[in-house]
């Protein structure tokens, strides 16, 4: 008798995983190699080259590959149609219509497809040969978008003739699996807004799992470990630059560059270029000089070694889509990275400066500016490897897909709640358990709740039977607007209500918000919080009753889950607990209104100043992110530091605030300087160098 809690996940593809060379098989493996003992995983895929054989064998405890080789009559006929588009690669765009060629890849497939509980599809090429076979009301449909196939394979392969025609069939596999699918997979947000744009997949089935790295495999060295490396690689000791790619049109345009103007222009430095991309670079590039250094194919463990040797990372990507996987394995080395825009593109930096974002004609300036500046190199190196632990390990990553997929299988068949309420929490367990009570005695019931507990120990309560549906997330990071992105991932309804752990919500707080929602134009809602010893120097009083409309607190923040991710959820720079809220509501009002709602209340009890983390010099250091919100948002801000008169009333505002400027790189405008003491003002020059 089949177990329940066990949901048997199927990820199809036409490539192998092992070895997991390459962005595709990366992710491959890094997505699905810890999804969770409940969700064994199987993967079936095959050779994109001839002369191999059946293979079976486990690459993790959960995950299974399977590898079934195609027919020699599919590479002729494929070969065939390649020579039709001038020799570029086919194999995968075209497969689905030469697949029938290889009937034994076909009959595995829909074999393990109709044992499964969860489907994957990791490209859509394989999806037409199966799609007859799916259980759309029993099993959960996934499409894992490694790029928007339909607009790469348009920008590589149209060319008016044949390789129109391919294109073509490709972008309709790719839509038609996008409508099927109940959840798109993208690796950025760049991505799910093209999926929006071009394709009209709703934002609230589109969920962002970006790239990453194996974190826990690639180690930093230090300066005496870099110096045995490069000796034990042969190398000089002297400053080593590393570059890493495989043999793709968008790496060999940043290798030439490497080689014709970083180069020549750096004699002192030594620039390894790791990957296939040295083998396609012209040798003329390479004579003569001395200070470039190829590797060709490596394996991991050579690129570990290269990577621990390096002193610092460069990406000069100047075209190409999708993220490069590259810059994760820079990070988690903890290199000082220098990169184009088009390098860092899709991967969100964390609360401080995590690598260098340039021009062409800046790099050779921010190269020599790294090797100059100690502190910031050291800062940049700790901010990359925090970065890499934190949001880009795919450890982290496969376990957070696992809870999704599970979660979104187990409640299979079941219409979506209409409510996904919010809570992150941090060492409020009493609290915490005071704000279930509430959310039991709703007069609505069409409600889900997701906790993500940052405390050091585990909430008591997680256990218990509640009257909704609860999830609870245990997380190592300290960070609410990572927790509310983290359960926004996992939620299933329709609409975001969030609320804090020291709130108490009345008894008709979901009953009386969903009335808004039937008012045309409506994308949100901003609740009444109230509070008792408002005015008390004692007591840190929580309301908005006298600041409606512009404040937007989390206390009491509804919000439809279309907006919040068509602008891409919480900017995690608001690492504190402090104006990440006012930035997304300020963001959400150019789709619709958030009405002020007088009867949508909740009770914030206040807190005793002499909690630490409620006193006032505890969280003056919050108003550095007023910096970021001006950034942001300058007229909307100056609207709210005129209401609120922190400058005036808050002792600590205008030092953090300074600090903020600085840290984000904020001009400030002359309107702040009227209001700024003249012992700050005197410390402002031309350059807005502000020493703090």
């Amino acid at each position: 008798m089949k177990d329940r809690n066990i949901h048997k996940v199927v990820v199809l593809d036409m490539q192998p995983i092992d070895p997991p060379t390459g962005g595709g098989r990366l992710r491959l493996l890094g997505l699905y190699h810890g999804l969770g003992e409940n969700l064994p995983t199987t993967y079936i895929g095959t050779y994109d080259w001839p002369g191999e054989k059946f293979r079976k064998h486990r690459l993790s405890k959960t995950l299974e590959e399977i590898n079934v080789p195609l027919s020699n009559e599919h590479f002729s006929r494929c070969n065939g149609w390649q020579t039709r588009v001038g020799g570029k690669t086919i194999i995968d765009t075209a497969f689905h219509q030469l697949v029938h060629l290889s009937p034994e890849f076909i009959n595995y497939a829909k074999d393990e497809v109709s044992k499964a509980d969860i489907v994957i599809f990791s490209h859509p090429w394989v999806y037409p040969s199966v799609k007859n076979g799916l259980k759309e009301h029993s099993q959960l449909i996934v499409y894992d978008a490694h790029n928007m196939e339909g607009l790469l394979r348009t920008t590589l392969l149209d060319d008016g003739a044949f390789g129109t025609e391919i294109v073509r069939e490709a972008v309709g596999v790719e839509y038609e699996l996008c409508h099927m699918a109940d959840l798109v997979l993208a690796c950025s947000y760049e991505d799910a807004d093209l999926f929006n744009r071009l394709y009209q997949i709703p934002f609230r089935k589109i969920r962002v799992v970006p790239n990453g790295v194996f974190a826990k495999q690639i180690l930093p060295t230090d300066q005496s470990e870099k110096g045995r490396i490069k000796k034990k690689l042969n190398l000089e000791n002297k400053i080593l630059a590393i570059f890493i790619g495989s043999s793709y049109q968008p790496n060999i345009e940043a290798a030439n560059f490497i080689c014709k103007t970083l180069a020549p222009e750096l004699p002192a430095i030594t620039f390894a270029i790791c990957g296939g991309v040295g083998e396609s670079l012209n040798k003329k590039l390479i004579e003569g000089k001395n200070n470039i250094h190829i590797t060709g194919v490596i394996d991991e463990k050579d690129k570990s070694l290269y990577l621990a040797a390096a002193d610092l990372a460069i990406n000069p990507m100047f075209s190409g889509s999708g993220t490069n996987i590259k810059m994760f394995d820079f990070m988690a080395a903890c290199l000082p990275i220098i990169t184009t825009p088009i390098g860092a593109r899709g991967i969100e930096e964390g609360t401080e400066n995590t690598f260098i974002i340039c021009s062409e004609t800046d790099f050779i300036s921010q190269i020599l500016i790294i090797i100059e500046n100690q502190e910031l190199k050291t800062n940049l190196s700790r901010n990359a490897g925090i970065l890499a632990k934190e949001k880009y390990s795919w450890e982290r990553i496969s376990k957070n897909l696992g809870i999704l997929l599970y979660r979104w299988r187990a409640n299979i068949g079941t219409s979506k709640p209409f409510f996904s309420v919010i809570i992150p929490t941090y060492e409020r367990h009493e609290l915490l358990t005071k704000l279930t009570r509430c959310l039991s005695s709703q007069e609505w019931h069409d409600f889900e709740v997701i906790i993500v507990d940052q405390s050091k120990e585990k909430w008591p309560g997680r256990t218990k039977d509640y009257s909704f549906d609860l999830l609870y997330i245990h997380i190592d990071i300290k960070s609410p607007a990572k927790a509310r992105n983290l359960a926004a991932l996992y939620s299933r309804g329709e609409i975001l209500a969030f609320t804090d752990d020291d709130c108490e919500p009345r008894k008709d707080w979901l009953k009386k918000a969903v009335a808004y929602f039937n008012r045309t134009g409506v994308i949100g809602v901003e609740g009444l919080v109230k509070t008792d010893k408002y005015g008390d120097p004692n007591y840190r009083a929580f309301t908005n009753e006298n600041f409606k409309g512009i404040g937007f607190m989390t206390a009491n923040l509804f919000l439809k889950s279309e907006v919040f991710n068509s602008i891409n959820r919480f900017d995690e720079r608001f690492n504190l607990p402090f104006r990440e809220d006012t930035d997304l509501a300020w963001r959400a009002l150019k789709y619709g209104e958030i009405p002020f709602a007088n009867d949508v209340e909740v009770l914030h009890p206040p807190h005793q100043r002499s909690i630490e983390r409620e006193s006032s010099i505890g969280r003056a250091v919050f108003f550095e992110k007023d910096a970021l919100l001006l950034k942001k948002h300058p007229a909307r801000y100056r609207s709210l530091f005129l209401m609120e008169r922190h400058w005036e009333n808050t002792p600590g505002f205008w030092e953090n605030f300074l600090r903020g400027a600085k840290k984000y790189g904020v001009d400030i405008p002359e309107f702040y300087k009227n209001y700024l003491p003249k012992k700050y003002l005197k410390q402002l020059d031309k350059s807005q160098a502000i020493p703090f």
